[in-house]
């Protein structure tokens, strides 16, 4: 018996979307006064949009932000991660919000332990639409 034909179809997203997380991570640094931060993405796609939304969330804002720039990391040409390194040492803010996938962050924080970025005095928020999952987690 071949199974009943379906009508119409909901999809249910149980992630939360880039802005959602974007919304409460900013949230969170107005609640610890954490007002000058810099943005890492990588060149996953969305990364853009993901910059753009940044500038929209600070520019309508009453709060005093003190976005310290954007730096963008392309992992593929540099699979040693020197230029990775090189480029977060660039950033003043200890206050990081990176954007990027999930194997991704295990290259990314890894260059950013090498260059000493990864200790007490650094916060990093991630985010992205495919980090959770896997059952392992990642070294750094």
């Amino acid at each position: 018996v071949p199974p009943p034909q379906e009508k119409g179809s909901t999809f249910l997203q149980l992630g939360s979307s880039t802005e959602q997380q974007l919304q409460v991570i900013f949230e969170v640094l107005e609640e610890y006064d954490w007002t000058a931060f810099a943005v890492v993405t990588t060149l996953l796609p969305g990364y853009e949009d993901f910059v753009d939304y940044v500038e929209v969330l600070t520019d309508s804002s009453f709060i005093g932000w003190e976005h310290r720039g954007v730096v963008t990391l392309n992992l593929t040409d540099d699979p040693e991660g020197a230029r990775a390194r090189r480029q977060l040492r660039e950033v003043s803010a200890q206050i990081r919000l990176l954007y990027c996938s999930r194997d991704e962050a295990e290259a990314v924080f890894r260059a950013a332990r090498d260059a000493g970025l990864a200790g007490p005095g650094y916060v990093w928020f991630v985010v992205g639409t495919n980090l959770g999952g896997g059952e392992r987690l990642p070294e750094h």
